[in-house]
C-alpha cells in the first residue's frame, strides 16, 4: 500500500519550488536588464556617430555657395546679426558658431550648383547633399534670376545681376544671405531627457530666422575652434584668426562629449578635451556615474579658397 504525502512534505516541495523558480526569475530578470541596457548604450553609442557625422557634413559646408566678399572671419561675438550685418561667413565664441553655407537647409535642391551659358541656360550635373541628382528645371533661369545665387568662375564674385557664364547656386525662394546663416549653440530644453545628468545641456540648430531645433540631448561640453597656420609647428588650435583674414583660415576643430546611457551604480573615469579644444573642462563629480563619448575632429573648409 502506497503511503500518501503528508502536509510537511508537500509544504517542503512547495518551498524548494519557490526557492528554485524565484532565482531563475531574478536570473532571467538581471540577464534581461543587462541585455536591455546594453543594447540601449549601442544605440546611443551609433547615435552618437550620427550627430558627429552630421555635425562635420554640415560644418564642412562653410562658404558654400557664398560670394567672395562675405568670406570674412568673426573673433568676436556670435549671433546670427553679427554674421549678417558683417557679411561674415564664420564666427566661433566658446560653445556657439554661426556660419553661412547654401548647403545646411532641407530643401529639395539642397546642395545644388551649375553653370550657365551666355543666354543663361543653366545645366547641372550635380547631386545634392542627399546624393541625389540635381535639376535646373525649377531654379527659375534665363527668364528670373531671383531663385539663384550666380558667382563669377574666376573672382568668386557675386554677379546675380547678369548670371550669364557664372557658377549658380540654387536658394529656391529663400533670401540669400539671411535664410541661410546657420547657428549651432547650447541650451536648456524643457523637453530633454529625464536620464541626463545634471548639468547637461541640448544641443540646437537655428538657420535664419526659423525656429531653432534641439539636435541631442545630454551634452557635456561642445566646442569649436580655428585651425591657423603656425610657422613652427605647421599648424595650431586658436579661438581666433590673425586680422580676420580668411587666408589664414584653414578649418575648424569639432569638439563634443556626449553622455551615453543612464545613470550607473559604479563610478568610472571621464573623458575630457585635448589642448587641442583648449584644454579640459570642469565637470562635476556626480558625471562618474555616466558613461560617455568624446569627439574630436578636424574639418577642412574647402569651400573658402
Amino acid at each position: 500500500m502506497r503511503r500518501a504525502f503528508t502536509l510537511v512534505e508537500l509544504l517542503i516541495v512547495i518551498a524548494v519550488l519557490l526557492i528554485v523558480g524565484g532565482g531563475l526569475f531574478y536570473a532571467y530578470r538581471d540577464i534581461f536588464q543587462k541585455g536591455t541596457s546594453q543594447a540601449l548604450v549601442a544605440k546611443q553609442e551609433q547615435d552618437v556617430q550620427f550627430i558627429v557625422s552630421t555635425l562635420v557634413s554640415e560644418l564642412s559646408s562653410v562658404g558654400f555657395g557664398v560670394d567672395r566678399t562675405r568670406l570674412v572671419v568673426l573673433n568676436n561675438g556670435t549671433n546670427l546679426s553679427d554674421v549678417q550685418s558683417s557679411n561674415a561667413v564664420i564666427a566661433i565664441s566658446g560653445s556657439e558658431i554661426d556660419f553661412l553655407s547654401l548647403a545646411t537647409r532641407q530643401g529639395s535642391d539642397i546642395g545644388c550648383w551649375g553653370v550657365t551659358d551666355a543666354g543663361k541656360n543653366v545645366t547641372t550635373q550635380a547631386r545634392d547633399y542627399f546624393f541625389r541628382p540635381c535639376s535646373s528645371a525649377s531654379w527659375g533661369l534665363p527668364a528670373d534670376n531671383s531663385r539663384v545665387v550666380c558667382l563669377s568662375p574666376i573672382t568668386k564674385q557675386d554677379i546675380t545681376s547678369s548670371c550669364a557664364n557664372a557658377l549658380v547656386f540654387n536658394v529656391e525662394d529663400k533670401i540669400y544671405p539671411a535664410d541661410f546663416v546657420t547657428r549651432y549653440y547650447l541650451g536648456v530644453s524643457p523637453t530633454a531627457s529625464k536620464l541626463c545628468a545634471s548639468g547637461t545641456q541640448t544641443l540646437f540648430k537655428r538657420v535664419g530666422a526659423d525656429t531653432s531645433q534641439p539636435l541631442v540631448d545630454c551634452v557635456g561640453a561642445f566646442r569649436v575652434r580655428y585651425i591657423i597656420p603656425d610657422p613652427t609647428k605647421g599648424i595650431t588650435y586658436s579661438d581666433s584668426v590673425p586680422n580676420s583674414d580668411i587666408s589664414n583660415l584653414l578649418g575648424i576643430r569639432l569638439c563634443i562629449l556626449l553622455q551615453v546611457g543612464g545613470r550607473q551604480s559604479v563610478q568610472s573615469n571621464v573623458p575630457n578635451f585635448s589642448d587641442y579644444c583648449g584644454g579640459a573642462i570642469v565637470m562635476p563629480t556626480d558625471w562618474r556615474y555616466y558613461r560617455w563619448s568624446i569627439a574630436e575632429v578636424d574639418i577642412p573648409l574647402k569651400n573658402i579658397r
